[in-house]
């Protein structure tokens, strides 16, 4: 009788551990650590949510990193990031292991100098700037002035985006001054020279920049909603194969009421929603 006891106490132990080392590895395996990295469109956005769910779950630690839609694509492909991020469609091949999920629109903006005195382009007119073809201020209303062009780099979603709703391609632009290396250099371009024109993510506006309607419409949350201001493009989370654990929540945390709410608010905070 003692043996038997002594041997369902053995037997009691050992499952217990084998409980343990499981709850243990189980843990490990999902750090609660998110990496997020990609376009700087989506940087601020995921951002805010990244501090929402952490006050939520303190336990959990994200990072988000920026660079542009193509760094978002190698790098969740690579396994470098658990999210990547992009401002931008994906191509058939980019798209190969990926799981994408549109977590919102973002509006892009077109911006000049405040100095500036155009307040609306046609598309005809931003397709000439950018083209090369429209060079002078006074061509569009403006003042007697050599248009300065930014325009960003080679990989910028933000770049490909605004390219693709306007020409339909990937274009020579022939006419542009300077190559912004990220949203932030565009920025800063335009509020300094009173010549010059960009375009960035919504989100990335601020009062040393003057808005351009676009074909007299202005860029709002109901205008991005009701497709009246056609410059507009998706923001997405990617994810290689299925998202499981943490970064699986985190999405569907993203993709609620409340990430969306914050989404909005972080997206259009500095526009009207009108």
């Amino acid at each position: 009788m003692e043996n038997m006891n002594m041997y369902l106490l053995i037997l009691v132990i050992i499952v217990a551990g084998l409980v343990f080392v499981s709850y243990i590895v189980i843990n490990d395996s999902d750090n609660h650590e998110i990496k997020i990295v990609g376009s700087t469109t989506v940087q601020p956005v995921a951002k805010a949510l990244a501090q929402a769910y952490m006050e939520k779950y303190p336990d959990v630690k994200i990072t988000v990193q920026g660079g542009d839609s193509l760094v978002g694509i190698k790098s969740t492909q690579s396994g470098n990031a658990d999210i990547g991020t992009a401002s931008r469609n994906l191509t058939k091949e980019e798209s190969e292991c990926l799981t994408q999920y549109q977590i919102g629109t973002d509006g892009i903006a077109v911006v000049v100098n405040p100095n500036n005195p155009v307040n609306s382009l046609t598309t005809d007119q931003l397709k000439g700037i950018y083209e090369g073809k429209i060079t002078n201020w006074k061509q569009v209303g403006g003042k007697d002035e050599t248009i300065t062009v930014i325009t960003r780099e080679i990989g910028s979603g933000t770049r490909l985006a605004f390219e693709d709703i306007l020409f339909g391609r990937e274009i020579e632009q022939n006419n542009v001054t300077t190559i912004a290396i990220s949203t932030h250099q565009v920025m800063q371009d335009v509020a300094v020279i009173p010549s010059a024109i960009g375009y960035l993510s919504t989100n990335s506006l601020n009062p040393d920049l003057k808005l351009l309607m676009m074909n007299n419409v202005s860029l709002s949350k109901k205008n991005v909603d009701n497709g009246k201001y056609t410059l507009q493009r998706p923001i997405i989370f990617l994810v290689k194969g299925t998202p499981t654990g943490v970064v699986k929540d985190f999405i569907d945390f993203t993709l609620s009421p409340t990430g969306q709410s914050i989404i909005n608010k972080t997206e259009y905070n500095s526009i009207s929603n009108n």
